[in-house]
């Protein structure tokens, strides 16, 4: 048998293109553990994949709140709960953890919010403080790396200082800000975040937009009329953030829309719904195509429409399930009963919170199985979908 080190040459003298492809077949569990095996293969990994041939593998999720969880089955591939994060790829995986941040000097109050490609954003706020006081962290956990970004400069209305101007002509009380992290690694190693100003009616009365290469906010261009479905989900799609939002326009109001946004925070794009007079339960990305989940009048089912053409709006039904196998119920109502947490980056794999009993639970659309993966605490907030992303980043300047 050959020794570490004679298997390590070996592996050395195979060109780059014909490892990219030997790799590029194996699964993503696989290639956690493939970059441990030397410097150059964990930065091919990181490098070269990463942006074509490599698997988005959905490793976990992450959720804010009560640490803790109990996990549904004792093989050794059913997921585990570690501390914040839910392991779905099973005990073998390396641990996922952003616990590095509560030891950072400087850092005080933050919480989960979002995720993009690898990366995880968290509000920052003082101690004490309601809103993002501090503004917000981006970090990798996969590298440790994370940066601070300064305060958009939003303060609820009730907190301003008497003298100081709302920035908005809105009569109804500002107070809500809800804000998405857009990062694309094949295309740069930069990110953004777009943060929405709400009134207390939930329209959106201002739009601020933060770079990592200019390291400023600026006005986004937001034309009033819609308000945006915050907690329906959103997809990345095209090099744009796609979320579900009501019209306040007649023609439209019995129309479901999804409007596509920009990394300035502008609307680029509407796009008319799969169905007309249905309840938008999910927008999500998967095998890099728009996807939307819908619930109807009976509160029976669930159906899921992709997109298949993008220019011509083209929907195209791709499942229905029926409540009852879901959960057992005859009638259920989005945010009420269930929330949808994910749809699979790569697979036809749906993933929901069941909120009585706090159970997070897959469907399979091919197979048609319903499999109960954990419970979560009960002071768990926000549940984010995580695959690592691997690479430094330039943008995120700080290192534990």
């Amino acid at each position: 048998m050959d020794s570490p080190k004679q298997s390590a040459a070996a592996a050395a003298l195979l060109p780059d293109d014909a490892l990219v492809e030997i790799l590029s077949c194996l699964p993503a569990k696989s290639l956690c553990r493939f970059k441990c095996v030397s410097r150059s293969w964990r930065d091919l990994i990181a490098d070269r994949l990463r942006c074509t041939n490599l698997p988005q593998a959905l490793e976990g999720f992450f959720f804010d709140g009560d640490e803790g969880g109990d996990s549904n089955n004792d093989d050794d591939d059913a997921p585990v709960v570690y501390g914040n994060f839910i392991n779905t790829l099973g005990k073998p995986a390396p641990l996922a953890s952003y616990s590095f941040l509560g030891n950072v000097p400087g850092i005080q109050e933050f919480g989960l919010l979002r995720s993009c490609n690898g990366l995880l954003l968290f509000s920052h706020k003082r101690v004490g403080d309601t809103y993002n006081s501090l503004g917000y962290i981006v970090c990798n956990p996969a590298t440790e790396q994370w940066v601070a970004v300064p305060s958009s400069g939003f303060k609820p209305i009730s907190l301003l200082d008497e003298g100081e101007d709302p920035g908005s002509d809105s009569d109804n009380e500002i107070g809500c800000t809800f804000t998405y992290l857009i990062f694309d690694p094949a295309l740069s190693s930069h990110f953004q975040l777009v943060e929405f100003v709400s009134d207390d009616c939930m329209c959106v009365v201002e739009v601020h937009a933060y770079s990592s290469e200019t390291g400023v906010w600026r006005d986004g261009d937001w034309t009033p009329g819609h308000s945006i479905s915050f907690f329906a989900g959103d997809a990345f799609v095209n090099g744009m953030l796609h979320l579900s939002v009501t019209s306040f326009v007649r023609c439209q109001a019995d129309q479901e829309l999804i409007v596509a946004v920009d990394g300035d925070g502008k609307k680029c794009r509407i796009i008319h719904g799969p169905e007309k007079r249905a309840d938008v339960a999910f927008v999500g990305q998967s095998q890099g195509r728009l996807h939307c989940m819908n619930e109807h009048s009976d509160n029976a089912e669930l159906s899921i429409w992709v997109l298949e053409d993008y220019d011509a709006q083209e929907w195209v039904l791709k499942h229905s399930v029926a409540f009852l196998q879901l959960f057992g119920r005859m009638s259920c109502r989005v945010h009420s009963d269930y929330s949808v947490i994910a749809i699979h980056p790569d697979r036809n794999l749906i993933f929901f919170l069941q909120h009585w009993g706090l159970e997070l639970k897959s469907y399979d659309m091919d197979s048609q199985e319903v499999c109960t993966l954990c419970t979560v605490g009960a002071g768990r907030q926000n549940i984010v979908p995580y695959v690592p992303y691997f690479a430094e980043s330039p943008a995120l300047a700080s290192k534990h």
